[in-house]
């Protein structure tokens, strides 16, 4: 655990230059993690800060508190629903007739919690954590090539690595089966990982209107992250899945968890901003706190198994929404 820590210092309040002109859509922006990511971004004076959220009454508490982070007048809130992917696509549509994105954050998610099915009859786990937040990285991805050294960063987690073993990610039938609360939410976890290598796969292909050569040295520079362990309202989703067991073991551990806004956030703040991953060309890489490149899961390091969360990421999009252009 020492060797994440050494030498691996980021000081979002310090280590960010200026981020005049620059644009950034954060997911599961107006709370926990999210929040942070967002505060910081807006700390450092960007041109635009478009802030993706779920709740109301948490869009209303983050708009106050941005206030003492910058100026709020360069920040648009926009209500997402990503349980919901006639809606996940409106915005992303609207957001795509941006002229620039220099940061993409897919930092909102489920955590461990019991298993439900959203409106498009998808597991909600995979549809919120994976392939509705794919669909708005697809839909963006023409942006985010136009605008050199853009970044979009997945939040995913350490607990990838207790993912199923017997994953297939071959069939929506596959997906939509209880599992159990740590099971649902790690294997989402291992999927945005292997979201990312097949992406980076494709793009440096030259596919998916990429030109290989200019992928290569502008990117976008695309990564996963994990956070380490942050206090956030997602052990709350553990609780109601576990019960009084999840009581006391969300009650243990909370004292050894990270705050969101001060520790949390580093990881995707650091992909998302620092000139460290143009300088070093990170690259479908894993980031640990604060800004380690580690190696992942055999799981997430396995391109068969890419392949097939891309293949079937794709069919649920297509079903639910037709055939996309970005489909290549």
């Amino acid at each position: 655990m020492a060797s994440l820590i050494t030498g691996n210092h980021f000081d979002p309040n310090k280590d960010i230059g200026d981020l005049s002109g620059k644009v950034y859509v954060v997911t599961g922006a107006t709370a926990g993690i999210g929040f942070g990511i967002a505060a910081h971004i807006l700390q450092h004076g960007p041109e635009k800060l478009y802030l993706l959220g779920k709740k109301a009454e948490h869009i209303a508490e983050s708009q106050k508190k941005l206030e003492e982070w910058g100026d709020v007048s360069k920040v648009e809130f926009i209500q997402c629903e990503l349980e919901d992917f006639k809606h996940t696509d409106g915005v992303a549509r609207s957001l795509s007739k941006l002229s620039r994105l220099d940061g993409l954050v897919l930092n909102a998610g489920l955590g461990v919690g019991s298993y439900s099915e959203t409106r498009d009859e998808i597991d909600s786990h995979m549809q919120v954590n994976i392939f509705a937040q794919a669909h708005i990285a697809l839909t963006l991805l023409p942006l985010l090539l136009s605008t050199p050294n853009s970044r979009p960063v997945l939040q995913s987690s350490d607990l990838h690595r207790a993912a199923p073993s017997d994953t297939q990610f071959a069939t929506i039938s596959e997906m939509n089966r209880d599992i159990g609360p740590s099971y649902l939410y790690n294997r989402t976890k291992l999927a945005q990982i292997l979201f990312v290598r097949a992406l980076v796969s494709r793009l440096s292909a030259g596919k998916l209107g990429a030109a290989s050569e200019r992928f290569a040295q502008q990117g976008p520079w695309i990564n996963a992250t994990h956070p380490g362990g942050v206090s956030t309202d997602q052990q709350k989703q553990a609780e109601e899945a576990y019960g009084t067991m999840g009581k006391i073991g969300v009650a243990l551990v909370r004292p050894l968890m990270k705050d969101p806004v001060d520790e949390g956030c580093r990881p995707a703040l650091w992909a998302t901003v620092s000139g460290e991953v143009e300088k070093d060309r990170v690259q479908g890489s894993y980031v640990v706190p604060d800004k380690k490149v580690t190696e992942p899961s055999s799981q997430a390091k396995d391109e068969a198994l890419a392949e097939r969360l891309w293949n079937l990421t794709m069919e649920v999009i297509q079903t639910k929404l037709g055939t996309q252009s970005y489909m290549q």
